[in-house]
């Protein structure tokens, strides 16, 4: 096998490289918690891996429960059970690693996301699809893990907001006529290649997703427009794939195999950006920001932990000869006995003092933390309270939500784009057409004011399209006083029915056929088509606002 060929699969892209670090630190700014704490974001000072961490009693009983002796140990802080157990973690009983134990996390990605997403999801998108058992077992069950298709977009919307990017493939599960949707973070895919068509359209020719990454061997999935592959490569020399098929072939040392037909004919993945793209693979998010923001905040509560435990429990500094005559239980408590020796020549000869640093630089850390969390949330187009009481004028925070408003749309037409190029996807895989009335809408509001908003533009819209009507020309009007020779001119017309018209008199006229349309097509009058689709671009917006503001439509 080609050492090109593999070398491909199993080494990472340049831009990968380049931005693995900051998508982790995106995604474990958004978890928080242990995941947060284990990423060692702290920076480790020389004292701090120096000084050993708390430290806790210990007690030996005998068989009636008393003590019998006490010891202290110190409390053996790692990156997980195993690494304890084992003592493989370096800054193992260090302070470093109680600083990290002990330092809060205020974690304003997760709110930035959520919010996002609430607003988004705050009424579901409104879909038109075809009425077919397919269909509705698939939107009941999009990923094979039980999420509705709502429930999925939603997951999609917070890790593009994360993470700037994913990536999401349609494919057919073995066994299955129905296609599923899976979600790939950009950490997945570790290399791609882009290549132009005839057209000089930039389309995907290449991609791996690391499937697995384990101490046993990775895993990679393998799509080009022909082929799907999936690639084992082993990290012992007798390693073997942990599957039985006869289409499984050794392509190298500890390298296997299986290679499938990509039926499409092209790679069913559809790549999805946050706002805009970066470069290929690559998007951009605000959480890139103000991950760093956070990091720098946590940084500094650090600062305030570590002051606060050095500062406000000071060293005790004391001669060696002080601590002998007091068999080393010098102490501060209230009624202590010091011993010390006597003085020479009048002045002490000890030494015997508590040393600390200052606590002033407390204060000054606070009003850091504040000013960066109140950039935090400007950045994100987030109110708070400061924002809102120094605004001078309501017009001022209506502004202001202007600006989160049209995030959202992005966010709104982004989703839109992309769920339909998946639905195309899907409707490949099953052998269908899309249907002419398929629809994706997501809801595009902030708040209750720019629903109004919209009406009014719908309103202002209906409008100028009724002032067009009464412009352009219309058809012949044939009017009778009877239903009979209303029905009498349709035959002659070739057709049959007629409607009638109450006038403000009270009298009602008769016109022939059912229908004002059918009366023109039959006379063969050519209506406006702008005024039929205008109509019906109306009415559909209207449907959609409609169901969009009930509550019997949910997640």
């Amino acid at each position: 096998m080609n050492d090109t060929y593999l070398e491909f699969i199993t080494n990472t892209h340049s831009l990968y490289d380049r931005y693995h670090d900051d998508w982790e630190l995106c995604v474990r700014s958004w978890y928080g918690g242990v995941e947060y704490k284990d990423a060692k974001y702290l920076r480790a000072y020389a004292v701090d891996v120096n000084t050993p961490s708390e430290t806790i009693n210990t007690y030996v009983l005998n068989d009636d429960g008393s003590t019998v002796a006490k010891s202290r140990a110190k409390v053996e802080i790692g990156t997980s059970s195993n690494q304890t157990n084992r003592g493989q973690d370096l800054l193992s009983g260090s302070f470093y690693l109680e600083k990290l134990d002990n330092t809060p996390l205020y974690n304003y990605c997760k709110l930035i996301v959520a919010e996002y997403n609430s607003i988004l999801f705050r009424n579901p998108p409104q879909r038109t699809l075809p009425d077919t058992p397919e269909v509705e077992e698939f939107t009941q069950d999009v990923d094979g893990e039980g999420q509705s298709i709502n429930e999925f977009m939603s997951l999609v919307d917070m890790m593009t907001t994360v993470y700037g990017v994913v990536h999401v493939e349609c494919f057919k599960p073995a066994g299955s006529e129905i296609p599923k949707w899976k979600l790939y973070a950009p950490t997945d895919v570790t290399n791609w290649s882009y290549r132009y068509d005839i057209d000089g359209s930039l389309i995907l020719d290449k991609m791996v997703i690391r499937l697995e990454d384990s101490d046993c061997h990775s895993v990679y999935r393998y799509y080009t427009n022909e082929t799907v592959e999936t690639i084992f490569v082993g990290a012992e020399d007798d390693y073997a794939p942990p599957l039985e098929d006869e289409r499984l072939e050794e392509i190298g040392d500890n390298s296997y195999r299986i290679v499938q037909e990509n039926e499409l004919g092209y790679i069913p993945i559809q790549t999805i950006y946050q706002s805009t793209k970066i470069y290929n693979n690559v998007g951009s998010t605000v959480i890139q920001d103000c991950a760093q923001i956070q990091r720098s905040i946590y940084g500094d509560s650090a600062e305030i932990y570590q002051a606060i435990t050095y500062g406000a429990h000071p060293t005790l500094v004391v001669d060696e000869t002080t601590d002998q005559l007091n068999e080393g239980q010098v102490g501060a408590e209230p009624g202590a006995v010091i011993r010390v020796q006597a003085g020479l020549t009048g002045e002490p000869s000890y030494v015997y003092e508590f040393a600390s640093p200052q606590l002033s630089a407390i204060s000054e850390i606070r009003e850091l933390i504040d000013s960066k969390i109140q950039k935090l949330t400007q950045i994100a187009l987030l109110r708070t309270e400061d924002l809102i009481k120094s605004a001078r004028s309501g017009e001022q925070i209506e502004v202001y939500d202007d600006k989160l408003a049209a995030l959202v749309r992005r966010k709104a037409i982004n989703l839109e784009n992309a769920e339909s190029k998946l639905w195309n996807i899907w409707f490949d895989w099953t052998n269908q057409n899309k249907p002419d009335d398929f629809a994706i809408s997501y809801n595009r509001q902030y708040n209750k004011k720019a629903l109004e908003h919209e009406l009014g533009e719908l309103n202002l819209a209906m409008n100028v399209l009724e002032r067009y009507e009464s412009m352009s020309p219309k058809a012949p009007e044939e009017v009778y006083n009877t239903r009979e020779e209303a029905d009498a001119r349709a035959r002659e017309l070739g057709g049959s029915g007629f409607h009638s018209h109450t006038q403000e008199d009270g009298s009602i006229i008769y016109m022939p056929f059912p229908t004002h349309a059918q009366f023109e097509a039959a006379i063969g009058f050519e209506g406006d088509e702008f005024k039929t689709e205008m109509r019906d671009k109306i009415r559909m917006r209207l449907e959609q606002l409609l169901s969009a503001t009930t509550t019997t439509n949910g997640l």
